[in-house]
């Protein structure tokens, strides 16, 4: 099963989200990311075998001592750079320094299952793919006027194992396990 380990973002923060999409879905052949799909990627995992899904949960158990945090979004960002857009990003302003933590923890812990560290983490939730652009500059300008945007705060109370099932109508997430933060 493919795999995925995240800290869910409510609904009530996605409106902001939702309308940058309106704003940039006819700029060229973009994938927006479902509204109920914005989440905050902890750990990709990939395809995963599912006897290995206790020794991954084993490993997330340290998450249950953690006490729950707030985390601000902010900004607008674009992977790998502004000259050649892939990804669409809603960053991170308070939180952000206690999620990177997190997720190196959750990088070591699983590695001793053989999953590879990540090289280059940066908190994020994705908002659009882009596989072509027709109106860069218009794209950057709308990105431009938001990168600073506050898109509301929340307390992050879980983290979640998620299965992720691709089919034609996109990507279908599902819960496999819950950790509560205290």
């Amino acid at each position: 099963m493919r795999a995925f380990i995240a800290i869910p973002c409510p609904d009530e923060l996605k409106e902001g989200m939702v309308e940058i999409q309106e704003n940039i879905k006819d700029l060229g052949k973009l994938t927006l990311v479902k509204p109920e799909n914005i989440h905050l990627t902890m750990k990709f995992l990939g395809e995963v075998d599912e006897d290995k899904i206790s020794d991954i949960t084993k490993r997330l158990e340290f998450l249950s001592d953690l006490q729950g945090f707030d985390i601000s979004l902010k900004g607008v960002g674009t992977f790998p750079n502004m000259n050649y857009i892939r990804v669409i990003w809603v960053g991170m302003g308070e939180g952000a320094d206690r999620i990177t933590t997190i997720h190196s923890e959750i990088d070591r812990k699983l590695n001793e299952l053989n999953f590879k560290k990540d090289k280059n983490f940066h908190p994020h939730l994705t908002i659009a793919r882009v596989k072509f652009l027709k109106k860069k500059e218009e794209l950057r300008d709308i990105l431009q006027k938001n990168s600073a945007r506050d898109f509301g705060s929340f307390k992050a109370d879980r983290i979640e194992l998620m299965q992720s099932r691709l089919s034609p109508r996109g990507s279908q997430y599902s819960v496999i396990h819950e950790t509560r933060f205290k």
